[in-house]
């Protein structure tokens, strides 16, 4: 698992939640949030590619608690240019074992 340490989430006016990282190699293949409502997150960018979404901001945690996607922008570390933007569904959990403890 990658600890994704500068990513940063914007509400839209329309309330989504986009979450915004450095762009990775390789295409996302069927992205999803695994979240169990707390202050962690765990995306999975491809089925061999896991990200750690830690410290969330107290203020999208709530709205992040009752959404069911997120847009995910993905940029580039030279120009901070989106490299690719993407919808992820929030799969919505009892108990994280990745961020339990943390």
């Amino acid at each position: 698992m990658e600890h994704e340490n500068d990513y940063k989430v914007i509400i839209t006016h329309e309330g989504t939640l986009v979450f915004l990282i450095k762009a990775r190699a390789q295409e996302p293949d069927k992205p999803f949030l695994l979240y169990d409502g707390g202050y962690h997150a765990t995306f999975y960018r491809r089925a061999d590619e896991t990200v750690l979404f830690d410290y969330l901001n107290s203020q999208i945690v709530p709205m992040l608690q009752k959404s069911g996607k997120i847009v995910v922008f993905e940029l580039s570390d030279e120009t901070q240019d989106v490299v690719r933007d993407y919808e992820a569904p929030v799969k919505h959990i009892k108990k994280n074992a990745f961020t339990d403890g943390l």
